[in-house]
């Protein structure tokens, strides 16, 4: 039998779907409730979910954040989103990233039985799927040029492997080239023409620039290929001996008799430039990483052209003893780690520009500058994007200070400034959150009977799922548990002093169905709403 969850931070959305909908027509033996995320990934810790079915706008953590969760810790689950019409949007970027189904609110139930046959039906198909060997092969063989590319990209880029991990890898991925054997690399930047069009038609032509480059190269070199992350092409090569035994100095020369080639066909075919730069020899996997580099270090000091240009690097490039700071120019940038909040973060990365600073051979005044630069561009432009001057949030005096005589006080000068912009900017936020979470409250209280999360994000013009977490921080409980509360306290009221019968008050607190009034008035009061108005004329009564 089946395992499913349902989550909805609106309890009696799932209280409902748990008992009026018949789960055991659908092999469904076990039916799960959580009414948040984090409940939602506490249950899938403990036991296996075979289809979930959760609402999108949550707080705390929505219905996708829980997908992607569910995704990359319990693959073989699979999903059915519900969602309004204001989040519709994220309904279809669902779909894109694997869930099966998506169902809009008020839920109908015929809707339900038929997303729940298709998703069952998908889970069935995947059991015989994953019984069988050659599935699993064929698995491994359709994700092996990714396995491969990303094992490249990682060694390009200094990655470390304890010992023997490498040689399983490339023995896994079906790469023959082995430790201390000896290697080549080429790297292809792909020049105007080729990248003046879409992304999409750009992968095309790296692919057949892919396949000429191992037309071109198969028949005397093993070749290896990946994508950088500069979008650049880098083909590690080994000579295949067995063909013919030459020294180093032939090896290259054929090489770059081969990587002309690969430029001329290229422009010939594709009728657009490539740039390519052929690197030094070296071995494998230690030299990987400073080949690739010295590679791209020659690359970038040429300017490209439409045609693009053929470089045979025959030692390692001269560098001056000058370095960029790249540090300060990574992702996510300055900018972006104050624009998210992410403070400590921010200034985590402030130690480290420090920590690279003090391990270059020397610095002087400009590196100074450059960083004082960026960390004033990024203060200025979170001010300004707050509709304040950064003069006002920390002082002009201490904004316009230039002057520091060593790198401990740059960096202190950025935490300092850094510190008394979040300050200043969450006791502003703090303010302004109460005061539309009191408008939110305002509009509850005078139109109870017909308001939602979305009726109530509307009537302060943002979005639902940003009030539902904003409600929920500020006041403690959720829109819809908010709501609940206040039609409660109606109920009493109307009870109490009103002659109207319980299906007109039920009709007056916006409840169509007066058994279901009934029902959650018990719950939270435990007696029917006849039972209180009668507790009421007895306590009445005995008081006269």
């Amino acid at each position: 039998m089946l395992q499913i969850l349902l989550v909805d931070d609106e309890h009696y959305v799932v209280d409902d779907l748990q008992v009026a909908f018949p789960w055991t027509e659908f092999g469904i033996g076990t039916v799960h409730k959580a009414y948040s995320g984090y409940q939602a990934m506490q249950i899938l810790q403990k036991v296996p979910v075979d289809i979930l079915i959760t609402d999108i706008a949550m707080p705390g953590m929505s219905g996708l954040e829980l997908v992607n969760f569910t995704k990359e810790n319990y693959p073989k689950t699979k999903f059915i989103l519900l969602t309004g019409y204001s989040d519709f949007e994220y309904a279809v970027e669902a779909l894109k990233n694997g869930v099966l189904e998506y169902l809009l609110k008020p839920l109908d139930q015929s809707k339900l039985r038929s997303a729940l046959q298709s998703t069952i039906l998908k889970i069935q198909e995947e059991l015989s799927l994953s019984a069988s060997l050659d599935r699993a092969k064929l698995a491994f063989r359709e994700h092996l040029p990714l396995l491969k590319d990303k094992l490249l990209c990682e060694l390009i880029q200094g990655k470390k492997y304890a010992a023997g991990e490498l040689m399983e890898k490339l023995s896994s991925y079906q790469i023959s080239i082995r430790e201390q054997e000896g290697i080549y690399l080429i790297l292809v930047r792909l020049e105007e023409r080729f990248t003046s069009y879409g992304s999409d038609s750009q992968t095309l032509f790296e692919y057949a620039v892919i396949n000429i480059a191992e037309e071109i190269f198969r028949d005397s070199f093993e070749i290896w290929q990946c994508r950088d992350p500069y979008e650049y092409l880098v083909f590690v090569l080994k000579h295949k001996e067995e063909e013919e035994v030459l020294d180093k100095d032939s090896v290259m020369k054929r090489l770059n008799q081969k990587a002309e080639q690969l430029h001329y066909n290229v422009n010939e075919y594709l009728k657009g430039g490539i740039s390519v730069v052929l690197s030094y020899p070296g071995v494998f996997p230690q030299e990987v990483r400073v080949m690739y580099e010295d590679a791209v270090y020659a690359l970038r000091q040429q300017v490209g052209n439409r045609q693009g240009y053929f470089l045979s690097v025959a030692g390692k490039p001269h560098k001056t003893s000058v370095q960029p700071l790249r540090i300060l120019y990574e992702s996510p940038s300055l900018i972006h780690l104050l624009e998210t909040g992410q403070w400590h973060a921010y200034k985590e990365r402030l130690h480290r520009i420090q920590e690279e600073c003090d391990s270059l051979s020397g610095y002087n005044a400009e590196y100074f500058e450059e960083i004082r630069s960026l960390f004033l561009a990024s203060f200025h432009y979170i001010a300004h994007k707050n509709q304040k001057l950064l003069s006002d949030l920390v002082g002009y005096e201490r904004m316009q200070k230039s002057s520091f005589r060593s790198l401990d006080q740059l960096i202190g000068w950025g935490e300092e400034l850094a510190d008394m912009l979040r300050d200043k900017l969450e006791t502003d936020t703090r303010s302004n959150q109460q005061k539309v979470v009191e408008e939110i409250r305002n509009f509850i209280d005078h139109s109870y009977a017909n308001t939602s999360l979305q009726s109530a994000a509307d009537h302060v013009s943002l979005h639902p799922s940003y009030v539902s977490k904003l409600f929920k921080q500020v006041i403690g409980v959720s829109i819809s548990e908010y709501i609940y509360q206040v039609k409660m306290e109606q109920a009493l009221i109307q009870l109490k002093d009103s002659d109207a019968k319980v299906y007109e008050i039920s009709e007056q607190l916006g409840y169509a169905n007066s058994q279901y009034f009934i029902k959650v008035f018990k719950e939270q009061f435990g007696m029917t709403p006849q039972d209180y108005r009668e507790k009421i004329a007895a306590c009445s009564h005995d008081a006269y």
